[in-house]
């Protein structure tokens, strides 16, 4: 714990070996994970293949450096006495590189997944493993997987940097020249407990509440005698769609894995040229451009105007976050209004401004968000990640050639996640739909999947057309699920 900021809203949380208390968005990082039977859900792991010949022993004494560095990698989370988890950042922990097996001269990714997706005790750790699987003479896996309890998506730009520095710091005899961390995650805790006071509390559910009236969750049914009809008129979506009902995340976990399936598309790189255009031409971002069209694409489906989809956010407004080990990421609602069938264009600005607002609002904790409670006491938040050129972190090591490899899940985080990634050089971005096969069946994800990429080209090629004009493809609706 350091604090060794210049800022002087920022303190040094108790540096005396004393659990001290979860920030706001571990709370829910903590509770889903204690409602996941597999005990790995809530975690990340990336694989990578070397080609060459790395000194195994740099590469250890790399991932030691870095656990020394980052407090989080040797953070536990027990109970206290009155059975209220706390975090306690032991002095001292191991990152062994595990040496693994494809058993039976198996699928060298399947070894790898089930390495990846052996169960977290948060409560004794380690929250971080890496693994180490021979595919031939100079050729191997590195597996390195994570709980979000302790790294975030962001954290792994950090990790996977830092990684490749030690590395080349151990096999040159010297020390990592690494930047300074003025921060720990306890010390950014600490902070954020006290930046939350009771009145900021008040004045942000008072915004919220404003904010979500009258709008519903992105994948929660249609309310009867509302807006419904409008807003398939508006979208040009048939007004006989099968409303849907759906699970939270907390239910849907709460007693048996969730079974998840993943489908990714590349996106037309005419089309990305575009929208990268239209966005410079509006004076928006790209993600407002993509957000708009993911929520014209759902609103069309479950026949609203006004709903809400969902959008990660980093709370790493401080400078001494940038290289913060540590889980900084909260969900975000947007409002999306489709009212008036809109041109493409005035969408995109209306999804600009709102996260805006939003953005401005986003320190209130989840669980506290004044949502309406849909019929039959159920919810889901339909979620878009966009991941720019970069942003997710490479792993370069001397002398040998890196690649990245995707790891293959049956499991889901979440009820439904569209995920953009930006990938440098010629290769074309990825369109990813994630779903709880429970939830959202397969043939609705990849319906909607179909409709978000139709509705890009659209757009692509006349962005000030009104929605109407835009979503010409006959949506399959969301079927009505039990829970």
């Amino acid at each position: 714990m350091n604090a060794a900021t210049s800022n002087p809203d920022v303190t040094a949380a108790p540096a005396d070996g004393t659990p001290f208390p979860l920030s706001h968005l571990q709370r829910r990082l903590w509770l889903l994970h204690t409602l996941d039977p597999t005990g790995a859900l809530q975690s990340t792991a990336r694989c990578f293949q070397i080609d060459g010949r790395p000194d195994l022993d740099a590469l250890q004494r790399a991932l030691d450096d870095l656990v020394e560095r980052h407090e989080p990698l040797r953070t536990v989370f027990p109970l206290s006495a009155t059975g209220e988890p706390v975090q306690l950042v032991l002095p001292a922990a191991t990152l062994p590189l595990t040496p693994l097996d494809a058993e039976d001269g198996g699928e060298p990714l399947i070894s790898a997944r089930e390495f990846a997706e052996q169960p977290f005790a948060a409560d004794r750790g380690p929250l971080a493993r890496a693994g180490l699987l021979r595919t031939g003479p100079d050729r191997l896996l590195l597996v390195v997987a994570v709980h979000l309890l302790v790294a975030d998506g962001w954290s792994w730009n950090v990790l996977l940097r830092e990684l490749g520095a030690c590395y080349a710091a151990a096999l040159a005899g010297t020390d990592p020249q690494l930047p300074g961390l003025p921060l720990q995650y306890a010390d950014w805790a600490h902070w954020q407990h006290g930046q939350l006071t009771g009145a900021r509390r008040h004045e942000l559910r008072r915004w919220w509440q404003r904010e979500l009236d009258g709008a519903a969750p992105g994948l929660g049914p249609p309310a009867a005698g509302t807006d419904a009809d409008t807003a398939a008129t508006a979208t040009g979506a048939t007004t006989h769609a099968t409303d849907v009902t759906i699970t939270t995340d907390t239910n849907a976990g709460a007693t048996v894995a969730r079974p998840g399936r993943a489908v990714t598309r590349s996106l037309d790189a005419r089309t990305e040229e575009a929208l990268r255009a239209l966005a410079r031409r509006e004076g928006v971002s790209l993600f407002a451009v993509l957000a708009a069209a993911f929520g014209a694409t759902t609103g069309r489906r479950i026949r609203r105007e006004k709903l809400v989809i969902g959008t990660p956010v980093a709370h790493r407004d401080l400078p001494e976050t940038e290289h913060l080990l540590g889980f900084l990421v909260g969900t975000l609602p947007l409002r999306v209004d489709l009212t008036g069938d809109p041109p493409f264009t005035e969408l995109a600005h209306r999804l600009a401004t709102t996260a805006g607002r939003a953005f401005a609002h986003k320190d209130l904790p989840w669980e506290e968000l004044p949502w309406q409670q849909p019929p039959g006491g159920r919810r889901t938040l339909p979620t878009l990640a966009h991941h720019p050129a970069g942003s997710t972190g490479s792993l370069a090591l001397p002398g040998c050639r890196v690649s990245e490899l995707d790891l293959p899940s049956d499991a889901s985080r979440f009820d439904l996640t569209l995920r953009i990634s930006e990938h440098p050089g010629p290769r074309r971005s990825s369109v990813r739909v994630e779903h709880d096969t429970r939830v959202v069946p397969p043939v609705e994800a990849d319906d909607l999947l179909t409709g978000y990429l139709a509705l890009l080209d659209a757009v692509a090629r006349r962005p000030t057309a009104r929605l109407s004009e835009l979503l010409t493809q006959r949506p399959r609706p969301f079927d009505q699920l039990s829970p």
